[in-house]
């Protein structure tokens, strides 16, 4: 009895011990919204790949005090404030060492779409890049931090 009751303590804690990052490519975006949805204090523990978390860092350091930086919006809600409705999230494509993740909702009744690039780096998934598929707004965030002229695809449409 007691050594059933140890490997059940055992499997118990390493079951809550498991972050997002560990389990799957969905539940670590879906984490992530839920800080917005639920906890309405946004967090993005760890969650991006060395790539993307360089070219973060490289923008804030090129950014002088006081101003906001490259990409002056929340790119989780693709916008500056939040009230999201009708939230979806859900897995494109995977493999073992990439995942393409949707997420779908509504930002203050207007509809969002945004594509998670996600790859796993020593064992955890981690995001590589977020594209912006809204009709007209389209982005992604690693070419607007290297300043890539197809970053905003739409504003060249308009000139």
């Amino acid at each position: 009895m007691w050594r059933f009751l140890l490997v059940l303590l055992l499997i118990l804690s390493d079951a809550a011990a498991q972050s997002p990052h560990d389990a799957d490519p969905v539940k670590l975006i879906t984490a992530i919204y839920q800080t917005y949805t639920i906890d309405n204090t946004p967090v993005v523990p760890d969650a991006y790949s060395r790539r993307l978390q360089a070219l973060i860092d490289t923008d804030a350091k090129n950014t002088p005090p006081g101003d906001a930086g490259t990409i002056d919006w929340d790119v989780f809600v693709d916008g500056n404030n939040w009230e999201l409705s009708n939230l979806r999230i859900t897995l494109v494509a995977r493999s073992d060492s990439d995942a393409t993740v949707q997420a779908s909702f509504d930002n203050f009744g207007k509809p969002r779409k945004l594509l998670f690039a996600l790859i796993r780096e020593q064992g955890e998934w981690r995001i590589d890049d977020i594209s912006s598929m809204r009709k007209g707004a389209r982005w992604t965030m690693s070419k607007i931090l290297t300043h890539a002229p197809d970053a905003f695809p739409d504003a060249k449409e308009k000139r």
